[in-house]
């Protein structure tokens, strides 16, 4: 069976500064891999990688652009002759245009199957099966599942039947959801990604990495899962609460195949939390050196700070480890209780010491508006925040607080009537929660206005401490402007902005893949 996997374009926008990264899609090249390992064809379309200068106005009045192929390109793309189509939707807010896409797709091939898996197909397999025309919904970890269901429809056999997969039904209420099927045991048995059937080169060209920018990058995976429980994460919906850990040596060997094959020199790590454990990091740090590799690595998406003493911050060093980051979330005891963050401040403190005492930058994660969030609680948020910035920290990352689907504090939301309904306005307060934005606001304290005006503030907070402390860290941001590598995110992240801002400016221009219709 040929199987032709698609990853949508994704909303841009140049205040919200997460949006300007442009990474390779991890998760869709994992299920490419298992399925090559699994005998299958597999065409690629990556709306991002395949148009990556491309901007099509989605809302020109809030400034929100798609980067990526429309909708009729993707449509191109797909080969007559594949037998099962499926697509990415990790983000809740990107349901608002992979619905619009489903419904192409469905259209110009009704007889194929169509599927679609991520974050969020897994947390509203029922919504995403009532409002779209899909046939199926993996839920969770994927490359199991999507290798029984083409084996299955290959052989004619009934999938209904497999765990971890969601369908249609004749019946009301005209689906079913199936349990889950257990986690991968082993995930070194896991295929690689196959990179070879994406445009990994014109990621590397555009340079916006999810890290600092410091050379050829690529993404990758050491562990998967995250054994924490927070109310406003994902994770545990995705992938339960099982950390699980590749072997180190396993890590490395895929390091080293990326440098032979792609020139790879910066590799970064987007796991969930990826130190957990001391004798894994130290041994994967260990293996590194020990076979004299080159590099760069990074952990953009944040990571504990428990296991992280002198001893591992000198050990990551050496190995070329060059930025990550804490992500407390908030500053306020009560709120941290209340949102299950196990997080000790003093201790994240004093990890940060010892990790910039051995040259690694470290950046820090908060949210503000969480529904337990008072004005006190705010308080000590941004006193958290400002000692960040006085001790060193290289960056922040300020959110608003927003109800991911189906996690425990969205399910409490819901239930006291607090989300009436999944409307394009909710699905796109979860995109405009990043960044600078106006915000949408769940909290009884204070509104949206009042919220956006909290988050900016607690950005200019941090960089104002920060670059009164240290003026020439506000050189080194100008400078990242300008040159291919960045000091550290928030360099890249400016640049980046700032290369949004002017190619949106200058609509109708071919060179970059510019639209003036609007695509609603």
């Amino acid at each position: 069976m040929h199987v032709t996997l698609i990853e949508p374009p994704k909303f841009v926008k140049a205040a919200n500064h997460l949006s300007v990264v442009a990474m390779p899609p991890l998760g869709l090249a994992y299920l490419a891999g298992s399925l090559l390992a699994a005998g299958r064809e597999v065409t690629v379309v990556d709306a991002v990688g395949e148009a990556i200068t491309q901007l099509t106005p989605y809302d020109p009045g809030k400034s929100i652009y798609l980067r990526g192929l429309t909708a009729e390109q993707i449509l191109e793309r797909i080969p007559a002759h594949t037998g099962l189509i499926g697509v990415s939707c990790m983000f809740s807010y990107q349901w608002i245009t992979v619905r619009q896409l489903l419904r192409a797709i469905k259209d110009r091939f009704p007889s194929l199957p169509l599927v679609v898996g991520g974050e969020h197909a897994t947390g509203m397999p029922e919504e995403v099966l009532r409002t779209s025309p899909v046939d199926y919904v993996v839920l969770g970890e994927g490359e199991e599942t999507i290798a029984a269901l083409t084996d299955m429809l290959k052989r004619g056999s009934d999938p209904t039947v497999l765990p971890g997969l969601a369908y249609r039904t004749t019946f009301a209420p005209g689906f079913a959801v199936n349990p889950r099927r257990a986690r991968i045991a082993n995930i070194d048995d896991i295929s690689l990604p196959a990179w070879r059937l994406f445009n990994l080169e014109a990621y590397i060209a555009h340079n916006q990495p999810h890290g600092a920018a410091r050379g050829r990058f690529i993404p990758m995976l050491a562990t998967r899962g995250c054994p924490f429980q927070c109310t406003f994460c994902t994770s545990p919906q995705m992938w339960t609460t099982r950390w699980v850990a590749r072997k180190p040596n396993r890590v490395v060997d895929e390091i080293e195949q990326y440098q032979r094959d792609y020139g790879i020199s910066d590799f970064q790590f987007e796991d969930l939390t990826a130190i957990v454990r001391k004798d894994w990091i130290l041994e994967f740090c260990g293996e590194i050196e020990r076979r004299g590799l080159k590099l760069t690595f990074q952990l953009p998406s944040g990571t504990r700070s428990e296991a992280v003493d002198g001893q591992v911050a000198a050990a990551m060093k050496r190995a070329g480890c060059h930025e990550f980051a804490f992500a407390p979330e908030s500053g306020d005891e009560a709120v941290l209780k209340a949102i299950k963050k196990r997080v000790n401040l003093s201790h994240m403190f004093e990890s940060a010491r010892q990790t910039m005492a051995a040259g690694i930058n470290v950046g820090c994660f908060f949210i503000i508006g969480f529904p337990e969030d008072t004005w006190r609680s705010v308080w000590n948020t941004y006193r958290t925040i400002a000692r960040c910035a006085w001790l060193g920290f290289s960056s922040v990352n300020v959110n608003a607080y927003s109800p991911q689907p189906n996690t425990e504090s969205f399910r409490a939301l819901r239930a006291s009537g607090r989300i009436p309904n999944f409307d394009d306005g909710y699905y796109l307060s979860l995109f405009t929660f990043q960044g600078l934005s106006a915000k949408t606001s769940y909290n009884p304290h204070f509104g949206p206005r009042v919220l956006t005006a909290l988050i900016v503030g607690a950005f200019g907070l941090f960089y104002m401490v920060s670059f009164l402390r240290r003026p020439h860290r506000l050189l080194e941001v100008a400078l990242d402007l300008f040159r291919p590598n960045s000091v550290s995110k928030t360099g890249r992240a400016a640049r980046g902005m700032l290369s949004l801002i002017l190619r949106s400016r200058r609509p109708g221009d071919d060179r970059h893949g510019l639209r003036d219709t609007p695509h609603h």
